[in-house]
């Protein structure tokens, strides 16, 4: 009976220290703001829907990957001129792309913001160049010497602000004849 009493006052004595010290609380579940962890938070991407690459499955991909971009008209929903798209879908295979996914891996996770930051207002790209600029980034050199084939023209550098905000090296594209012999670009460095 003593060894009763003495567990049952000890429960009770941890008891009221426990309720003197407010009792027993969770953790916050809200993470410390990203300046005080010193960790930048992480972008969200959006989930894409896994298809076929086809000029319509490539439109729904630009809608569901950059849905604030196309909500304030920062993309042209369009391909600029019939037989674009094919071309487009058909570049992608060359470089290995075939399906959604595979096309979401190759966008940086910061092109939200410093990808579309590059984009001058009035700028705004269509599909094909939007797809193609990150063919660019992704491996510039594979691009120009394999998917490209002298489809479409540049005038200059000043053509590419979203590889050159990525530090696309613009000497391939010089030296692969990207730029039509413009070797007076204002935009050179």
């Amino acid at each position: 009976m003593v060894a009763m009493d003495r567990r049952h006052r000890l429960l009770i004595t941890l008891t009221l220290l426990l309720a003197a010290c407010g009792g027993t609380r969770a953790a916050p579940t809200t993470p410390a703001p990203a300046a005080t962890t010193g960790t930048p938070p992480v972008p969200t991407v959006p989930t894409v829907t896994e298809a076929a690459l086809d000029p319509d499955t490539l439109t729904t991909f630009i809608r569901e990957r950059f849905p604030a971009a196309v909500e304030a008209g920062r993309i042209e929903l369009g391909y600029g001129s019939g037989g674009v798209g094919d071309e487009l879908i058909e570049e992608l295979a060359i470089m290995g792309i075939t399906t959604t996914t595979q096309l979401a891996a190759i966008v940086p996770p910061d092109f939200d913001t410093r990808g579309f930051a590059a984009i001058s207002p009035g700028d705004e790209p269509t599909i094909a160049g939007l797809v193609r600029d990150l063919l660019i980034i992704h491996d510039v050199r594979g691009y120009f010497t394999s998917a490209w084939r002298q489809r479409w023209v540049s005038t200059g550098r000043h053509d590419f602000p979203v590889p050159a905000a990525y530090g696309v090296d613009f000497a391939v594209m010089e030296e692969l004849g990207v730029f039509g012999g413009d070797h007076d670009d204002p935009c050179a460095d």
